[in-house]
């Protein structure tokens, strides 16, 4: 074999190789963690969305008016695009609040049981 000796700092990054193939359980504050994006994620996600896209309808429309001087489909791509702007943060609240009351119960629980520890 080989003559090589193992030291101390080789076997902690051996530990740490080893801790990324071990499965692990998470403990209470990961898993109140993981629910909680599970909550705001997807409303985020699909507000931004909507922001971004209607951002840019809106600045098409603005094009159209200013430089292709094409005033009514400039004013119809520029009041969606604002409209869809509005309708982002409304999204984002039915969505936030309807995931709240699915995963309530699990968050609530995870917390009691974080907080009498």
């Amino acid at each position: 074999m080989s003559n090589y000796k193992v030291n101390e700092q080789d076997k902690n990054r051996a530990e740490k190789i080893r801790s990324r193939y071990v499965s692990r359980t998470d403990n209470k504050m990961e898993q109140l963690q993981k629910l909680d994006n599970k909550v705001k994620l997807p409303g985020k996600l699909l507000a931004c969305i909507l922001g971004v896209i209607g951002a840019l309808v809106m600045g098409a429309g603005m094009s159209m008016v200013m430089v292709w001087e094409n005033m009514t489909l400039g004013l119809i791509f520029g009041i969606s695009g604002l409209i869809m702007m509005i309708l982002a943060y409304p999204i984002y609240s039915i969505i936030t609040n309807s995931r709240k009351k699915k995963y309530a119960d699990d968050i609530i629980r995870l917390t009691d049981d974080l907080i009498n520890e």
